[in-house]
Order: structure tokens, then sequence, then C-alpha cells
């Protein structure tokens, strides 16, 4: 019984309807299957208990309204199935009205049906949305009941004293019944508006705090894989030396290595660091006009000692006109870090050019190198801000697997936009476009 019930309040609900909707579309088919149970309760009793005899026109007017709601309740239901939900609304709610003005009339009962027209009335309100449509139906129902009843008084004059007053009262009860309903989907509208507003916020708390701790996550997973290794060899040395197994010379040489070790640790860590921060929303752009060349070249410059190392050259062409508007020290992590990369992953007696140009109110710059490329499906995990994906240079250097995830962060967070263009074995290209001016973005 209970599957059965669930599988007729949720016909024509999906999942992509709003909750309000879904809660009108439920509301209807629970009523209108009610009502039709109800008419057949009726019915039976009436069949049973009621003695009273009928004119064949009260009769016939009895058998419309029980079939009518039986009717009723499977329309309401198929057009819920297939979603026409507005359109099963209106079905309900006209067969409803018709059907208690018809019978009010044939009994000649104009006030036994009030309560009907109330419930009915009611209903409006539940079951639609936007008062344009619920102040029409709402009204053209008082107007089916006015009717209804002045047609019993012409027909049936001995009820005239009865019903004095009638059009007073009418509109005192129907007037009542608006107001406390109007109130009552004020009162209801803003305390389902004011929930929707905290689940949302809700919903936007709970993604940001995964963030945060996918973020915490991945900062301990890299800071520990990175330190194990120099901290180990740092340990290894420190007891050799206090056993003293090593010579100068080896001592020297051991350190060395270690020195180097320690110095990618360094930029490693300075590179987490700034990511790590710029997630927990530490860093907020500060833009202004920056001319490329001089920060390009600055960047070049602290870097050109490593690349004379591997014996690969830079090469810059950038003209002093160029600027961009954008955060400098963001945009001087992004250009550092993408020639850092460039030489980790460019074999000996390689290249690395970098390039501007201005294009639409727009400064593009290029940073090329002869390395090894990227394969298509190492170039998706290292852009995701999901997977934690890094590889070795040509010389074994390490890094975190942040760097173009921050790069493309930072540039986006100054309206920019953030392009690589690779291929195995061919060297990689890596596009920024940002606007010249405060008011310039960038697609």
């Amino acid at each position: 019984m209970e599957k059965f019930w669930t599988r007729i309040s949720n016909t024509g609900i999906h999942s992509e309807l709003p909750f309000s909707e879904r809660s009108r579309v439920r509301i209807l088919n629970q009523i209108s299957f009610i009502t039709s149970l109800f008419a057949l309760l009726y019915f039976t009793y009436d069949l049973l208990f009621i003695t009273e005899s009928k004119t064949p026109e009260q009769q016939l007017s009895f058998y419309i309204l029980i079939i009518a709601f039986l009717v009723n309740s499977s329309i309401v239901l198929l057009l819920n199935k297939n979603g026409f939900h507005v359109t099963a609304r209106f079905v309900s709610i006209l067969i409803a009205s018709v059907v208690l003005i018809i019978n009010s009339v044939t009994l000649a009962q104009p006030f036994r049906s009030e309560l009907y027209f109330f419930g009915s009335a009611a209903f409006v309100f539940i079951v639609f949305n936007k008062m344009r449509v619920i102040i029409p139906v709402f009204l053209l129902q008082v107007v089916g009941y006015l009717l209804a009843a002045y047609t019993i008084i012409q027909r049936n004059p001995e009820v005239t004293n009865i019903n004095s007053g009638v059009v007073i009262r009418i509109f005192i009860a129907f007037s009542t019944v608006f107001l406390i309903l109007y109130f009552l989907r004020q009162e209801t509208n803003a305390y389902q508006e004011e929930i929707e507003i905290k689940n949302v916020q809700v919903s936007e708390d709970h993604d940001e705090i995964q963030k945060i701790n996918f973020t915490k996550d991945k900062i301990f997973s890299i800071i520990s894989h990175d330190l194990r290794s120099p901290i180990g060899s740092l340990q290894a040395l420190l007891g050799m030396l206090n056993r003293e197994q090593l010579s100068e010379q080896e001592f020297k040489k051991a350190s060395a290595g270690l020195q180097k070790q320690i110095d990618q640790l360094k930029v490693s860590l300075d590179e987490l660091l700034t990511w790590s921060k710029a997630q927990l929303h530490g860093i907020n752009p500060e833009p202004e006009v920056v001319p490329l060349k001089s920060l390009i070249y600055e960047v070049v410059t602290v870097n050109r000692p490593t690349a004379r190392n591997k014996k690969i050259i830079i090469t810059t062409n950038i003209p002093s006109e160029i600027t961009a508007f954008c955060d400098p020290n963001m945009l001087r992590s992004v250009i550092t870090n993408l020639i850092t990369n460039a030489i980790k992953f460019t074999p000996v007696g390689g290249a690395i050019s970098i390039s501007c140009k201005n294009e639409n109110a727009t400064a593009k710059i290029a940073v090329e190198d002869t390395g090894l490329g990227i394969p298509k499906e190492n170039l998706v995990k290292i852009l995701s801000p999901t997977i934690h994906f890094t590889t070795r240079g040509t010389n074994n250097e390490k890094g975190t697997g942040l760097g173009l995830i921050m790069c493309r962060e930072f540039i986006q967070k100054n309206n920019g936009s953030f392009e690589v263009e690779s291929e195995d074995g061919k060297g990689s290209i890596f596009l920024l476009t940002l606007p010249t001016q405060q008011n310039s973005v960038s697609q």
C-alpha cells in the first residue's frame, strides 16, 4: 500500500523539476486521488443509507458528480505523467467547479455547497504559483458560485427570504478566505525562500569545505613526498659524518648533491605555498598597468644561469610598448614557473623563446620551448585540480605538480586565458592572454 501511494504521489515528478514545483505536482496527485476515493465512498453511502427520493434530474447530477471526480483523478495523473503539469491543474479546477455548480443548482442547495467551493478556492492557492493566475481563477470561482446561487433563488422563489443578503455574505466569505490564503501564502513563500537561500549557502559551504580539505590533503601529500628524499639524504650524510666515514672531498661532493636537492625543494615549497594561499582566498589580484618587457626580462635574468648549466638558449621578442593590466606579482609567478618548467623539460642544447604582441585590446604572451613536450593524456592530468600528477625533468628535476594549475588560476583571476599547445617529443607552447586596460576582459 505504501509503495502504491508513493507511486501515485510521485507521478510526473523528476529530478529536474524545482522543489516547489514538485510539491505542487505531488499535492495535486494526492488530492485528486483522494477525492476520487471520497466520491466512491459517498456513492456507496448514498446507495446504502440515504433513503430520500431524488428527481431524475437530481439523480443524474449525482452520478455526474461521482463520475467526474473519478475521471478527474485519471486525467490529472495522465497529464502529470506526460509533463503537462499546469494543464492538469486547470483541468482539475475546471472539472471541480463545473460539477459543484451543476450539482448545487440541480439540488437547489446554494449554501450546502459553500464548503466545497471554499475548498476548491483554497486548492487554487496551493497548486498555482503566480498571483496573476490565482486571482483570475479565484474570481471566476466566486462568479460561478454567485451565478449558481441566483439561479437557485430564481428557480425556487420560496428560498428568497432565507437567502436575503446572499451577495454580501458570499462576498464576505470569499474575501475572508482569499485574505487568509493570501497572507498564508506570503508567509509560506517567504519561509520557503529563506530555506532555499540557506540550502544554497549550506551547499556552497560544503563545496568550499571539500575544496579546502582537498587542498590540505594535497599540501600534506606533496610536502611529505618532497621532504622525504632530501631529509633522508641529510640524515644519511650527517650519520656518516659523525661516524667519520667521509673524507673532505667525499663530503663536498655529497653536500653539493644535497644542496641541489634542497634548492629544488625550496622552489617547490615556494610554489606550493603560493598556490595553497591562493586556494584559501589569501591572494586577490591587485591589477595595474604592467610593462611586459621589463617584467619578463627580470625573470629571464634570474633563470639564465640555470639555463646555461644545460646549455639552453633563452631568447625574447617583446616590444617595449606592450603592457598588460594585471597583478604584477601574479604574472611574475606565472612567467617564472613557465620558464623554470621549460628549462626543466628541455634537454641540453635546447632553446626557449618568449614573445609578446598586442591583439584586440589584449596582450598575448607565448612561451615556447624545444623540450620533451606533454602527451595528451598527461596534459589532462597536469591541468586537473583533483589529480596530483608530476613528472621529472631531463636532469631528474622534481616538481610539485601544481605549476600549471597555479599559472592557469592566476591568469584567470586577472581576467585572462591560459592555453597549452604541446606534442610529445616536439616541445610546448604556453599562450597567455591578458587585458591591456581595466575594463577589458579576455574570453
